[in-house]
């Protein structure tokens, strides 16, 4: 059996050593100095940043049907019997295991009932967190946020760190680089002698029209996640449900390196919002009907101006000039100080500070 699979130039290979059971995802991909999470603005991603962690999604939850899916496992002869002895020998009697074995390890089933079954046990057990080393996507800015959200910061190894040691009793696996792929090719599970190997290459291979996302992830594992099969389409089965707590992941938030607000956060739908002078500008959320987020852009706020007032961007946008002397636009970032001058009333002064970002 192999310890052992390529494919698309990444190596991934049993940690035989491993405690934890992991699995050594090599790859020749730089590791990132900055990693970074997008955010719309909503009560859920406020509460994340001022809380500190990050939610570890289902895979029901993912926005990629194909997206670490049961479908990149099959089995091209019948897996022994010991898989489905470890694997449910404790909790299904030895006759009904050997009946459900000898129908679901035949050549016309090959194994599909035990995938199912392993996937769907599994599932309750791990979660996904996603962040990206690309700064300054063009798409991924409005597909996160709708320009209206914001972007925290991190450098990328104390990140790693931080999760690691507030993870408890949990697991936390990464963090990697995304196998972008033409093709999303089926691993066989049958050349393995666990579903080590099968388990990392489904949730690391994806789609190469994702690779603007330049995605780096975190599997965390940890007990009773719960398993939401009301979010999957034409699924009839019950969700199990936890607490969504239990897919928390923490972080101290001191880690933030900075964080950008979206070229559309402060608008005058939501906001009070008034030019003292070119350099300067007042806002307070509006308390309306019509203003979903107050709350949330009061809570953020007073964070940002309690936590983050010397590290506060806000994006932008400036015309470079190309080889041939025409115009074109790229995105920028620029530094911004924040005053509390009221109960939540804010001035913002622009500092001329700009990042571009190509």
């Amino acid at each position: 059996m192999s310890k052992q699979f390529s494919y698309n130039n990444f190596i991934y290979e049993k940690e035989s050593s491993s405690e934890k059971g992991g699995v050594k995802i090599i790859n020749a991909i730089p590791y990132p100095e900055k990693l970074h999470k997008f955010y719309p603005i909503n009560s859920f991603s406020v509460d994340a940043l001022v809380n500190g962690y990050f939610y570890a999604s289902h895979t029901f939850e993912l926005n990629d049907y194909l997206d670490s899916s049961p479908f990149l496992w099959h089995a091209l002869k019948p897996l022994d019997f010991e898989f489905y002895k470890e694997f449910l020998g404790k909790d299904v009697p030895r006759d009904e295991l050997i009946k459900f074995y000898e129908a679901d390890a035949s050549n016309v089933n090959l194994c599909k009932g035990y995938i199912s079954k392993y996937w769907e046990i599994i599932s309750n057990i791990f979660g996904i967190i996603s962040l990206t080393a690309n700064e300054n996507s063009l798409l991924m800015w409005p597909h996160y946020t709708q320009e209206k959200g914001f972007q925290i910061t991190f450098n990328a190894s104390e990140l790693e760190v931080s999760i690691n040691d507030k993870i408890g009793q949990g697991q936390c696996f990464g963090v990697f680089p995304m196998n972008y792929t033409e093709f999303l090719n089926p691993i066989d599970i049958s050349e393995f002698d666990s579903m080590h190997i099968p388990f990392f290459y489904a949730t690391n291979v994806k789609s190469d029209k994702w690779k603007y996302e330049d995605e780096w992830r975190f599997l965390i594992g940890k007990p009773m996640m719960g398993v939401p099969n009301s979010k999957m389409g034409l699924n009839t089965e019950m969700d199990f449900i936890t607490s969504p707590k239990n897919r928390y992941t923490f972080y101290d938030n001191r880690l933030v390196d900075h964080i950008t607000l979206g070229i559309n956060f402060f608008t005058a739908q939501d906001f009070n919002l008034e030019w003292l002078n070119e350099k300067h500008f007042k806002v307070s959320p509006k308390n309306s009907i019509t203003n979903w987020n107050y709350k949330s852009y009061k809570k953020l706020l007073f964070y940002i101006h309690e936590n983050l007032k010397d590290k506060i961007y806000h994006s932008g946008t400036k015309y470079e000039l190309d080889k041939k002397n025409n115009h074109f636009l790229i995105r920028t970032k620029e530094r911004l100080e924040i005053k509390k001058v009221g109960w939540d009333t804010y001035i913002f002064t622009r500092t001329e500070d700009i990042i571009k970002i190509f």
